[in-house]
Parts: structure tokens; sequence; C-alpha cells
């Protein structure tokens, strides 16, 4: 049964294909969250972060994991997961580290049988960075369309940027992806070109469309190992 398996929250719906997908190809079937591992999207980072400390104290029966993405300077995610863990008292833990570690997190109450963790994607030390980044990491090395999607991404925020140039009503202006989330415009426009065109994240995994054991993957299924007790997957 479902309700009886640990659980890792996740921001969307993508972390959850991607996840399964990862784990697929590492050699864990998680048969759609009836085994191993039942993966709860909550929306938002914000959401995953207000939640951490009732479902750190609810998690009495098995372990609980974290996922977020960086998306802003990495010192100041782990602060805002730190808080959660100190604030308003702190829970019955050891300190959190001051920097978080780069293969995960995984602490533990004194007064409870099993670990919690928290992974920042997509490799708990770069600034700015989220899942299209680890997704850019399982790209096939050298290969010929990943060059084009950054340029052409590239070139597309130029065109609207110098159209936008003879617009003078700002209400009427062209909207463009911002260069913080360019990321996603890259692997979507690389994905775009494949043999199915525009094929999901974890279904691109698992079709080996893109890889699965890019350093940053295999740190991140090496933290779901450690926190989850998943055999094969320790590293």
């Amino acid at each position: 049964m479902s309700d009886s398996l640990p659980i890792l929250y996740v921001e969307g719906k993508d972390d959850i294909s991607v996840i399964n997908s990862l784990l697929l190809r590492h050699g864990v079937d998680t048969d759609r969250g009836r085994k191993h591992l039942l993966i709860k999207d909550l929306e938002s980072v914000e959401l995953v972060l207000a939640n951490m400390r009732d479902a750190i104290q609810a998690a009495t029966a098995s372990p609980v994991g974290f996922v977020v993405d960086i998306d802003i300077e990495v010192t100041h995610r782990w602060d805002a997961v730190r808080r959660q863990l100190q604030e308003p008292e702190e829970l019955d833990m050891d300190p959190p580290p001051a920097v978080c570690p780069s293969n995960g997190f995984v602490g533990k109450l004194r007064t409870y049988p099993h670990p919690f963790g928290v992974w920042l994607m997509p490799d708990c030390r770069t600034d700015g960075q989220m899942l299209e980044h680890l997704i850019q990491s399982l790209v096939p090395a050298e290969h010929p369309l990943w060059l084009h999607a950054q340029s052409s991404t590239a070139a597309a925020a130029r065109l609207i940027d110098d159209a936008n140039l003879a617009v003078q009503d700002a209400n009427k202006k062209w909207r463009r992806f911002s260069d913080a989330v360019r990321i996603k415009a890259e692997v979507r426009s690389w994905l775009a070109w494949q043999r199915e065109p525009g094929v999901q994240f974890g279904a691109a995994i698992n079709d080996h469309i893109l890889g699965h054991d890019s350093p940053q993957a295999v740190a991140f299924v090496g933290w779901l190992g450690r926190l989850y007790g998943i055999a094969g997957l320790q590293v």
C-alpha cells in the first residue's frame, strides 16, 4: 500500500517523473509509487519548505525527504532550509551544518528511529540552478544539437528584445523567458528535435534519449539510497 511507503516531497510533477525514471534506470522500479518510495508533488518550493517541519515530525514510521531547486544563491536556499529546522524552536536534532553537504543532507531526530533528508537540486552547491540543469547534465556528450539549442535560444531572446525596441507601449511589448530560466527553453528546444518531438523529461530518460549517470544524477540517487536504505543505490 502506498500509504505505508516512505515519502519524498518535491516541487512539481516534472520532479516526480524524472526521479522515478532515474531510479528505474538505476535498477529500482517504484511501480508508480507502489514500491520503495512515494513521491508527492507540493507544487512549489515555498510549500515544500513550509511543510518540512510538520512532515518530519509526522514521519515516525519511515524516512522522509525533500527536494527543492536551488534557483537562487545556494547559501540563501540552504539558510531557508535551516530556518525550517531551527525556528521558531529547534527540532530535537543536532544543528544542521552551515553549508549543505555536496552529497545531500541526512539528519535524524534524537527520539525517532528513521532519518530525514534534504537535496538541493541539482547538485547541492551551484547558485541559480534547478531541475533543468540536471536534465542538461543527462544530454549525451557532444550531441550535435545541444549547442544549436543554446544558440537558437539566445537568438530567440535577441529577436524579441530587438522587436521590442520599436514598441513604445510597455503593455504591448512581446514577452519572453527571463535569463534566469533560459535553461528551461534550452532543454525543451533540444527535446523538441528528438525522434519524438517534445517528449517529457521522464519519458526521455526511460527511452534512453537522455542518460542517467551524470555525476549530478549519480550523487542524487546515492543520496536517495542512503536516506531510504534502498539497496544498490548507496554510493
